[in-house]
Order: structure tokens, then sequence, then C-alpha cells
């Protein structure tokens, strides 16, 4: 489905995450490189994208300009930063910020969300390291 054929912004737009990903798995991004995305939603700088990824599919590393959150909705999946490695299966999210080096490998047929919002909003590393030193 087009961005020209469906709403991207609205006061509420509700989602079958399944027939979305079937959707994508059956465009030719995804049978060409074993991955394809889309923009569910978008708002101002906020983004909800879904993308579909083969076993084996890596998103090579770069850097996020804004915090964002990851979730598993099928497969399993490796996500590497600072040197550290986080394993992640259906359900569960992970949370990262921006500046962070990442990349992210399926190591099964996958589906992930990325949510990604504004820009540099709210979040201060000197601020979370001196709230982590007090507590």
């Amino acid at each position: 489905m087009s961005s020209i054929n469906r709403p991207l912004a609205g006061p509420v737009l509700a989602f079958d995450l399944g027939e979305q990903i079937a959707a994508l798995r059956a465009e030719e991004p995804y049978r060409r490189s074993g991955r394809a995305g889309r923009t569910l939603a978008k708002s101002g700088r906020f983004r909800l994208v879904l993308t579909a990824m083969s076993e084996g599919n890596e998103i090579g590393t770069h850097q996020a300009d804004s915090p964002m959150t990851l979730q598993v909705v099928q497969g399993a999946l490796t996500f590497r930063s600072s040197g550290e490695e986080y394993t992640l299966t259906a359900g569960q999210v992970l949370f990262f910020g921006p500046g962070e080096a990442h990349d992210i490998r399926a190591t099964e047929a996958s589906a992930l969300l990325l949510t990604v919002s504004a820009t540099g909003d709210d979040y201060r590393p000197e601020e979370l390291a001196n709230a982590q030193a007090s507590a």
C-alpha cells in the first residue's frame, strides 16, 4: 500500500500488524533484499515504522538522532550498541537514546516496530548521568 493511498496522520489510526507484516513480505524490496519497511504514522517529528526482516538480514551500524524504542513484533533479533549486545524476542521492547551507534540483526524471520520521537527533546545525557549518580 503506498503512502498516497493511506493516511499517515490523523486523530486516531489503527493497524493490524499481522496484515501489515504479510504485505511487507510480499513486496519486491523484501524479496530482493530480505528487508522492507513502512512508515505507519507520522506527526511532526514523531514516526512509527514497521520493518520486516528475513533471517540473517542486518541493518548496519548508524547513529540515532533522537530517542527511539524498538519493539520486536515477530521473531528474534540482536541489537548491538557501545560494545554490548542485546537479544530481543517477540513482545520485548528496547529503548535507546540519541547518539548511540547500533546495528540490528534478525536471528530468524522477524518484524520490528520502531518508534522515533522528536530530535533531542527531553533527553540530556548530563541530566541522566546526574540522576544515576544521585540514585
